[in-house]
This record gives structure tokens, C-alpha cells and sequence, in this order.
């Protein structure tokens, strides 16, 4: 738990700060919670537990405090495959331990809520949404991370402009700041 607190959800573009993963975990389950009842079929709780799940191999990926940067295990093998084998990791420790097992079905929506969530192959995704959660947990974390990283722009321009920020290249445009 003291890892997720102090990890940062990527080391530029969004929630780039210590504590960042967290923020951005809460506000995505937030979302989920909110979304998952007004569509029909969505179930909600799997979709608020993928929102959790989904960047937890962050903690392993991304260098926590001083420089940001990604560990040889973040380079080598990347957030979606860690995640996996960590839910693989507690799936096996609940089987071990006499509770009742995780159902298949369950351990293979969560894999794959985790495997998709970026959406495209392009992306990083080993697989694209196929699940109606897989599907909103895509959209969800790309609205997060992309309002998070025009919020920081805004709130970090030093541009002399009251109304536009300087042009930002990542994003390919400039953006208009909201008055007080």
C-alpha cells in the first residue's frame, strides 16, 4: 500500500508525480462507479475492480522517488504483463490458502480488463476491448489521463497569454484556459 502512495501513474503526460498512480486509481474507480449503472449489461463491480487493477504494475514498472524514470522490469516487461502476473500471484495465494478459488470466468475478465486497457494494439494492448468493461475502462482511463495532462498544462503555462496556453507538441494544439 505504501508503494501505490508514493508511485507515479507515468513518468510525463498524466499524474506524473509521486502519489499520481493512486490519484488517478481512485478517480478511475470514481468513474467506473458513476458509468457502470447507466448502461445495461455493464457490470459495475468488475468494472470499478479492473479501474483498480488495471495500472498496478506500475508500482514495478515506474522508479519511485528521484529521478523518474522505468526500472529494468518496467523496460523489459511493461505494466500490462506485470499486472497479470501479479492478480496471477493473489489468484494462486486464495487458491492456497482454502478459500473458495477465483472463478475462470472472473480471472479471465480481470486479465483481460488489464491486457486491453490500452485500448490498441498501437497503443500497447496485447489485445483490444472485447468485454462491455473492457470497453468503458478504456474510455475511462483515456478521459482520466488526458484531462489530468490538459489540467497540468494549464495549471504549469507560463505563457503570457491569459486565455491559451503556448502550443503544446504532445498535444498538438494550444489550449484555452478556463477563467477564475
Amino acid at each position: 500500500m505504501r508503494r501505490l502512495q508514493l508511485a507515479p501513474a507515468a513518468v510525463s503526460h498524466h499524474h506524473a508525480y509521486p502519489g499520481g498512480l493512486l490519484r488517478h486509481t481512485i478517480d478511475l474507480m470514481e468513474l467506473a462507479q458513476w458509468v457502470g449503472p447507466r448502461y445495461e449489461g455493464l457490470d459495475s463491480e468488475l468494472l470499478t475492480f479492473g479501474a483498480f487493477l488495471h495500472d498496478l504494475g506500475k508500482i514495478e514498472e515506474l522508479a519511485s522517488g528521484g529521478e523518474s524514470g522505468y526500472t529494468d522490469r518496467g523496460q523489459l516487461v511493461g505494466h500490462l504483463v506485470i499486472g497479470v502476473q501479479g492478480l496471477d500471484d493473489k489468484v494462486r495465494v486464495v487458491a492456497e490458502s482454502g478459500a473458495e478459488p477465483i472463478p475462470q470466468e472472473l480471472r479471465l475478465q480481470l486479465e483481460h480488463l488489464i491486457l486491453s486497457h490500452h485500448g490498441s494494439l498501437e497503443f500497447g494492448s496485447p489485445r483490444i476491448p472485447q468485454t462491455l468493461e473492457a470497453i468503458a475502462l478504456h474510455h475511462l482511463d483515456n478521459l482520466d489521463a488526458k484531462l489530468a495532462a490538459a489540467l497540468a498544462v494549464i495549471e504549469s503555462d507560463i505563457g503570457g497569454d491569459p486565455h491559451w496556453t503556448n502550443y503544446q507538441p504532445a498535444m498538438g494544439r494550444k489550449l484555452w484556459k478556463p477563467r477564475p
